[in-house]
């Protein structure tokens, strides 16, 4: 009964502030411009001779302008942080945490066994530690009586979600690691779910492994003994026993943060016990701190366009926007060879402009085009090739999760990022198309009939509505009227509208459910976020970007040089991890690189956001070949064959965007920015 009660508390918690949030900014964003527009139509009607139209606009000016609204920002800052560490703890209890299971899911059952329960209880015993000092740091806060800026709360309860979200988390851990103990199943959420796509959505099939590990139990001994070992040099350290130069700390660093991930424990849990571990026993920062930092990581205005976003792409990928897309999409180009292959492209790109979101793109186009092309007489291999690959430009077209995870790591403009992002995304599209119209012609796939121009037209108007989201994100951005965050979260109550209302492919009783999978998802990259703004501290506070960038120019590395090094570690990390991860754990730590070899910042977000495309497509954690996978009904190894065509496509584009800087430049300085 208390778990009962717990989970739907849990849900209906993340759910609430996730739409609280939502209508915060929405509301104030009219308010502002609700204000300034009243007030100028109200002197435009006077100077014109229309007082009786003036007076009625002072009056909504006067009232407007007596609501209070500045706290909104900071109000929306305070309830996604706590929609982050109450969700951080439901995501445990729902699975979506990502980790490193590459070693793990390929030895014996019973030997994977011992060393996720392991990384459960370092879980458990990480936030647990966190929760005690969060405490700790609450109970101060309280005794000094501070407020906030804006609202003027009181901080301690503010900062009372840091115990609680940690003590919820720690539980949750403890309860996984015993169900799994009774049962051998851990929480598990299909990859659809992970980007927060309904099961019916996407039935991803599961993917049998076969053991590679099965002599002896040394692997999983291994796996538990190595970050023991290295924690261990560690507090020989602090006790003086062994010495530690420079290098060998920050070699120690890596070390720890890697043998944490071998484990599968998620990635999170491992930034944050390497950071933990590391100030207790090779610094003199208090360890106090570290539940501040847990707090102010994601105290960030810009970082609230993530959660929006993702909304977003959930009301579009559930309101029927794809499948209007796809038969818009198809009356342009479904005449030529493979046409509905073409329009497959042609659609994730359209859909790739409004989602974010690279996953979603392959499950909202995917789940219509694929059984289409099937029906149509294309091979099944054609069509999830072209789906796996084509969806990646769900990250590369704006607007971008990935490079709104980059511009948090890196402070760099999310707003020149979209707008970099444009022509890179069209020429890789048209790459792509090209690849299917190629294969198409050569081995004699149909084609459709021409569409009129009356169906097309009419095909147009069915997808007008999703299409404006275009403009109100790209285009409000680039003219000032909305921040990126706030282009966001207008997007997510634009799409809710087309969804409920315009296309009624949703009902207002499923909209929970929208906002909870919404939130799951946000506060796992949310906690990520948190625990790599962490790991960056320890990284600049041992000056290892500076000491890689002086390393590189004092043995005459260009930016040539450097960069094929960068596209190299980037591809070789995305068959480990999910992009997320890789941005916030490697964007900090070769961007002052970047910068000190004279290439542009947002030259760098593109060519890292086009490797985290590839990494997409690819064995062994590429997330959209799981997605494709499960609409498919297609094995992985299967499906890896089906996508290389298009792949080699997408490492060509890469070789490009890498070398031709102008590409990704180019809309940017035409316009000025």
């Amino acid at each position: 009964m208390f778990n009962k009660i717990l989970n739907h508390l849990e849900e209906w918690l993340i759910a609430a502030l996730i739409a609280v949030a939502t209508g915060v900014v929405f509301v104030a964003v009219l308010h502002r411009y609700g204000t300034s527009s009243s007030i100028d139509t109200a002197k435009w009607a006077t100077a014109h001779g229309l007082p009786w139209v003036a007076a009625p606009l002072r009056g909504i000016y006067d009232w407007l302008s007596s609501l209070d609204l500045s706290s909104a920002q900071e109000l929306c800052i305070y309830l996604f942080i706590w929609m982050a560490k109450f969700g951080a703890a439901y995501g445990v209890r729902t699975g979506i945490h990502v980790g490193v299971d590459v070693f793990v899911a390929r030895m014996a059952p019973a030997r994977a066994r011992k060393v996720i329960l392991f990384g459960l209880g370092l879980g458990a015993l990480f936030t647990g530690v966190i929760a005690s000092f969060g405490a700790d740091f609450v109970y101060g806060v309280y005794q000094a009586g501070t407020r906030s800026s804006d609202l003027e709360a009181p901080m301690w309860i503010v900062y009372l979600a840091i115990p609680l979200g940690s003590s919820l988390m720690c539980y949750r851990f403890l309860q996984v690691a015993w169900h799994f103990f009774r049962n051998g199943v851990l929480p598990h959420h299909d990859v659809g779910h992970v980007e927060g796509i309904g099961v019916a959505a996407a039935p991803a099939a599961p993917v049998r492994i076969a053991p590679v590990f099965t002599g002896g139990g040394r692997m999983s001994l291994f796996l538990i003994l190595l970050p023991l070992a290295i924690a261990a040099i560690a507090f020989a350290s602090k006790l003086g026993i062994v010495e530690l130069g420079g290098g060998l700390r920050s070699a120690l660093v890596f070390a720890l943060l890697l043998s944490l991930m071998l484990t599968s424990m998620p990635i999170s849990i491992a930034l944050g016990l390497t950071v933990l571990t590391f100030i207790a026993t090779l610094t003199d920062v208090p360890v106090a701190s570290v539940a501040m930092k847990l707090f102010t990581g994601i105290e960030s205005f810009e970082i609230m366009a993530i959660p929006f976003f993702i909304l977003a792409g959930n009301f579009l990928t559930h309101g029927g926007v794809a499948r209007r897309m796809i038969k818009f999409a198809t009356s342009m180009v479904g005449h030529w060879h493979g046409g509905l292959g073409l329009a497959a492209v042609v659609a994730c790109a359209l859909f790739a402009a409004v989602s974010g979101s690279s996953p979603a793109t392959v499950v909202a186009i995917g789940s219509v085009v694929m059984p289409a092309m099937t029906a149509q007489g294309f091979p099944p291999r054609f069509g999830a090739g072209i789906v796996t690959t084509s969806g990646a430009l769900g990250i590369l077209i704006p607007p971008s999760i990935a490079m709104v995870l980059y511009a948090v790591s890196t402070n760099t403009s999310v707003g020149k990022l979209f707008i970099a992002g444009i022509v890179p995304g069209l020429v890789l599209a048209t790459m792509l198309g090209i690849t299917t119209w190629y294969r198409a012609r050569k081995f004699g796939y149909p084609r459709m009939p021409r569409a009129t121009n009356r169906e097309r037209l009419s095909a147009f108007r069915d997808s007008a509505w999703g299409l404006l989201l275009i403009v109100i994100v790209i285009g409000g951005i680039y003219t000032g009227i909305f921040t990126p965050t706030e282009a966001a979260a207008m997007s997510a109550v634009y799409a809710f509208f087309i969804a409920v209302f315009v296309y009624k492919d949703m009902r207002l009783r499923d909209v929970p459910r929208v906002h909870l999978s919404s939130a799951n998802l946000s506060a796992m990259l949310l906690y990520i976020i948190t625990n790599a703004v962490l790991f960056s501290f320890v990284m600049a506070n041992e000056n290892i970007p500076q000491a890689m960038a002086d390393w590189m120019v004092a043995r005459g590395f260009g930016w040539i040089g450097f960069l094929l090094i960068v596209n190299l570690v980037l591809l070789a990390a995305g068959n480990l991890m999910e992009p997320s991860s890789i941005i916030l754990i490697m964007a900090p730590i070769l961007f002052p690189v970047a910068m000190k070899l004279g290439i542009d910042p947002i030259h760098f977000g593109i060519l890292i956001t086009v490797n985290m495309e590839i990494g997409l497509c690819h064995p062994p954690v590429g997330l959209n070949l799981y997605v494709a996978s499960g609409i498919a009904k297609m094995g992985i190894t299967e499906l890896t064959i089906a996508v290389w065509p298009w792949l080699v496509t997408m490492l060509v584009f890469l070789v490009i965007v890498t070398y031709w800087p102008g590409l990704s430049l180019f809309l940017p300085r035409l316009l000025g920015m």
